[in-house]
């Protein structure tokens, strides 16, 4: 992040850099020295104290403008669309879930009491 020195980080805040010195006297914003030995401040520790600068948000990028309310409706249009899908989906769902188990049909066959008539059961189907 970018370090400023008092002098310059009291112009951006629009603040008087005695306010900033006593401010860092004080301990409510944190300092440090750079290579010249001038005290420099970090922008975000600024930020925290002070919130962003005025300067810094009209250099801010602008965000693109919103797209035409033609373009977003068909995409509205898709999504109940799908959200009708769904809905029908785990409506048949919860249909095939609770189905009933099918009652057996009825055999024609003799039911098989000896191995004679298990083999005979056996013959007709093949």
């Amino acid at each position: 992040m970018a370090k400023l020195t008092i002098g310059r980080m009291a112009k951006l805040y629009g603040l008087h850099r005695s306010t900033l010195h006593e401010a860092v006297s004080k301990g409510r914003v944190t300092a440090g020295l750079d290579g010249k030995g001038q005290k420099v401040i970090d922008l975000s520790e600024m930020i925290r104290v002070y919130g962003e600068p005025l300067g810094l948000a009209l250099h801010r990028p602008t965000l693109s403008p919103t797209p035409e309310i033609d373009a977003i409706h068909p995409l509205i249009e898709e999504v109940r669309l799908l959200r009708e899908e769904i809905r029908e989906l785990r409506e048949s769902l919860r249909l095939i879930e609770h189905k009933p188990t099918p009652s057996p049909l009825p055999s024609k066959k003799k039911e098989s009491t000896t191995w004679a008539d298990l083999l005979a059961n056996v013959a007709e189907d093949s």
